[in-house]
Order: structure tokens, then sequence, then C-alpha cells
């Protein structure tokens, strides 16, 4: 912005005024009288920054500054008035105009003269104010997007707050399981949930992480549920992806798999849950499918998926396209296709 300030400054002080000025009948002004000419061509410049540095940024606000940009207005009119004035009145010009013409100074060409003057004046205010508009919109513009932005962002860490919970809950009840079974699996599950409540914090506070720590993330959570899952289970992982330096919102994917598991499985009964992850050049696919059982819905009503919809809305809110059907022969279908962009 502030480059493009410097240019329409640098256009009007050396195009767009000269250009102006030699558009209109002053050119004689500076044969005439020269220190009136060069005065008053110093009083435009004046004009064009008192107003466009000055007036205007302070017309926008309320109170004091308003008053004093007003003040400010008036003097400037003030100002121009004297100029015109000077032009038609000063005893001085009309003696050499009659001397160099040996005739009287036409009315005409007075009103001439001051007509151009003001002309002249309110050509710089209307650009100026043409251009304060313009920035001041700019600026309300950035104002309004830099405040989405914080409350997008605060909402994001909202939502992710509530996720990792999630996850430590679900975690923590396949462990009490394995516990109170005294299972022998009971010391690789610790080790596996040590892990990756060490990735869950280590990632807690990025935007954005590589496309395949969250697949590994992925994967050694498959593992770690798959410790308490019997012959009844059908589960499985596939992914192919192209870029694995590919940027995408931590723990974003995960919210389904987990969703899967906590509703797709039984130890009495058979079941599945199929995960296909794809990536080809920009665009992601991943898709789960399970089986369901019939359960209590509990007061959290898929809270998971709810905040995983939202994240997305945030992040790619024309970028993504997230399916989910749930069909009467009891099997859950989630479809995520994403569009991502590499960051900075």
């Amino acid at each position: 912005m502030k480059n493009v300030t410097l240019y329409i400054d640098l256009a009007f002080c050396f195009i767009l005024l000269p250009l102006v000025i030699y558009a209109f009948p002053v050119e004689r002004w500076w044969g005439t009288y020269p220190i009136f000419f060069c005065s008053f061509v110093v009083w435009l410049y004046v004009t064009y920054f008192l107003y466009k540095n000055f007036i205007i940024p302070r017309l926008f606000l309320k109170g004091r500054k308003r008053v004093v940009a007003l003040a400010m207005v008036l003097l400037s009119l003030s100002v121009t008035f004297f100029f015109s004035s000077y032009d038609i009145t000063s005893p001085l010009y009309q003696i050499h105009q009659q001397q160099r013409l040996n005739a009287p100074y036409p009315i005409w060409g007075i009103r001439q003269n001051k007509q151009a003057i003001w002309l002249h004046y309110i050509l710089v205010v209307v650009f100026c104010f043409a251009v304060g508009m313009l920035k001041e919109v700019y600026r309300q513009k950035l104002a309004r997007a830099e405040v989405e932005y914080e409350r997008n962002r605060a909402e994001l860490a909202l939502y992710k707050a509530q996720i990792n919970p999630h996850f430590l809950f679900n975690t923590l009840n396949t462990l009490y399981g394995l516990l109170i079974t005294r299972s022998d699996k009971t010391e690789i599950t610790l080790e596996r949930f040590i892990d990756l409540t060490k990735y869950m914090y280590n990632n807690a506070n990025r935007e954005f992480i590589p496309l395949a720590e969250e697949v590994d993330y992925i994967g050694q959570y498959i593992a770690l549920q798959q410790l308490r899952l019997n012959e009844m289970a059908d589960v499985r992982f596939t992914h192919d992806v192209e870029r694995k330096e590919m940027p995408v919102p931590p723990m974003m994917l995960i919210t389904f798999v987990e969703n899967a598991f906590k509703y797709g499985i039984s130890s009495n009964d058979p079941c599945f849950i199929h995960i296909c992850l794809t990536q080809k050049a920009d665009t992601l696919h991943f898709e789960v499918t399970n089986s369901t059982f019939k359960r209590e819905a509990k007061s959290s009503g898929r809270m998971g998926i709810k905040n995983c919809r939202r994240r997305l809305e945030l992040l790619y809110p024309h970028r993504h396209r997230l399916d989910i059907v749930q069909s009467n022969e009891g099997i859950f279908r989630v479809v995520l296709e994403l569009k991502l962009e590499e960051t900075s």
C-alpha cells in the first residue's frame, strides 16, 4: 500500500497537475505575473498534500479531530479565495496589463482567471477525496479482514482444544479396557499412547503440518486401536501420497477415524473399518467406510465431526467437499476432498 501511495503522489505531481495547468489558459500568468503563478502552483501542491495526509483522514474520525479537519478546509478555501481576489483586484496587475495591451483588461478575462483558479483547486480537492475514499475503503477492508482472521483463529483454537480431550478420552478408555482384562498388550499400548500424546501436543499450536506426519499419526492410532480388537473386526488403511510435504491441518483427518472406531466396532458381531487416503497433485481424497451399530447417542452428538466440519469451512471455505452418508444397511461413509495449497 505504501508503494501504491507513492506512485499516486508521483503521478499527481509530475503528470496530472502539470497537464491540468497546461490545459487551462493560465500560461499568460507566467509572462505577466510570474510570482503569482509560482505561488499559486505551490499552493496547489500544498493543497494536495494537506487534504491527502491531514484533512481527509481526520474527516473519517469523530470529535475534535474532525472539527480541526473542517477548520483546515475553511482555511484552504480562504487562501484560495485570496488568490482569486488578488488576481482581480491587484492594481499592479491591471496596470501591467494596460501598459502591455494599451487597453483596459477585459472583464471576461478577469472572470476567466478567477474561474481557472477555483477550477484548479476543485480538481485537486476532488482527486484527493477520490484517493482518500479508496484508501479508507481499503483500510476498513483490511481492518475487517484482520478482525475476521482473529475470530477464525480463536474459533479454530477452540475446536482444536475440544478435539484433543476427545482423543484422550477415547484412548484412555482403550487402556482401561486392557488393564481390567490384564492383557499382555497393556505395556505396548501405553508406549504407543505416549507417542501419540507427544505428537498431539507438539502439533497443537501449528496451523499446518506435512501430510506424511498426519498419515503416520493415523497409522499409529489405528495400530493402537487394533490392540483391543479381535478377529471379528476387519480394519484396513491404505494410502498413496505423491507429495509427503503437502501441508494439512493437524488432527483433521483423525477425527473421522476416531468416529469410525467409536461407532463401528463390535466384539460380538462382524464389523469393518476401511480407510483410504490418496493425494494427487493438489487434491487430497480421504474416505472412511465403517459398519455401525445401534448405540445410545451421547450428548456430544458426534461433536468431533461437527468441529471438523467447521474447521473445514474456516480453512477451506471454497476448496473442500465433505459428504457423510449413513445407509439403511448399517454402513457409515465419510468422503472428504480437499484442494490443498502450499504454504510458505
